[in-house]
């Protein structure tokens, strides 16, 4: 077994093998898209992309993605082993291939990683992995599907807002929105990125705006042939239980219908009954979870 780093020439067999895998988070993604998530703005993608070979087969690949925060560094893995190669040790090594990576650049940054690895639920051994390794249980989410489009709850916003789609101007406003929501260091460089990106569609992003245009919410989904996902959906916290994100569900979800998708996924916090008891309302049922284990590795 070997694990290098990818060249651009892997890409097609990386997307292939993803694409095989139905519960992948990025299924139906496609080459020019990998590539472009690569080079996220000050993530180090790129440079901590890896390719395992088995001889002259791809068996499996991984990309580490280093966010900073204020007082440590997180990072994230997104990554496959293939389908026909599973339960035999290839994550294992992997796993040991990022421990020893990461051990030797918290060292060299002289600064603490938290290491996210996110394992499905529906993907015999994922959670296997994190315990294996001693890694600690962070929190989860539950992976809901609608697999009706035909009688979705119509619900329209109050009368004093509106939808649009967003510009690149709007950017500021995305990452605070976004940052206000879920309390994270979204960057307006990550989201010009995103703008700019094969994903978007000005037909399934949206900002919710009130009568002085100041936008109060916001949305994205994605449409890979006939399966879609809803990645975002945040509210300002004091904009809370107006019906805005009931609204801008159901908008989307009318839009998603009549572009052609037969299935919508979403995730949502394990611990977020009133979300939870939104998207049952528009009759999403759970799929499966996935779990966040976390290791410490301090320099």
């Amino acid at each position: 077994m070997v694990i290098r780093l990818h060249k651009r020439s892997d890409t097609a067999n990386i997307v292939s093998m993803i694409n095989r895998d139905p519960f992948h988070m990025l299924n139906g993604l496609t080459a020019e898209a990998f590539e472009q998530d690569l080079d996220e703005p000050g993530e180090r993608i790129r440079d901590n992309t890896f390719v395992v070979e088995l001889g002259q087969t791809t068996v499996g690949y991984f990309s580490l993605c280093f966010v900073e925060r204020t007082t440590h560094i997180s990072v994230y893995c997104y990554g496959t082993v293939d389908v026909d190669w599973r339960r035999r040790g290839i994550g294992t090594a992997m796993f040991k291939f990022i421990f020893a990576r990461l051990e030797a650049i918290a060292r060299q940054e002289a600064k603490q990683i938290h290491f996210i690895h996110r394992a499905l639920t529906s993907i015999s051994g994922e959670t296997a992995l994190g315990a294996n390794f001693g890694m600690q249980v962070q929190n989860s989410l539950n992976i809901l599907c609608l697999n009706d489009l035909h009688h979705i709850k119509v619900s329209s916003p109050p009368s004093e807002f509106e939808f649009r789609p967003p510009t690149l101007e709007d950017a500021p406003i995305w990452a605070e929105i976004y940052n206000n929501a879920f309390g994270g260091n979204k960057t307006v460089e990550s989201v010009i990125h995103e703008f700019q990106g094969t994903g978007f569609s000005q037909n399934l992003y949206m900002l919710c705006v009130n009568e002085t245009g100041t936008a109060v919410g916001l949305l994205c989904a994605t449409l890979r042939e006939i399966h879609a996902r809803i990645p975002t959906l945040a509210v300002k916290r004091e904009w809370h239980r107006r019906g805005i994100g009931e609204a801008m569900l159901s908008e989307i979800l009318q839009r998603l219908q009549h572009s052609g998708a037969v299935d919508v996924r979403l995730s949502v916090d394990s611990s977020n009954d009133a979300a939870k008891g939104l998207y049952t309302k528009f009759g999403f049922q759970e799929e499966y979870q996935r779990i966040h284990y976390e290791a410490i590795f301090s320099p």
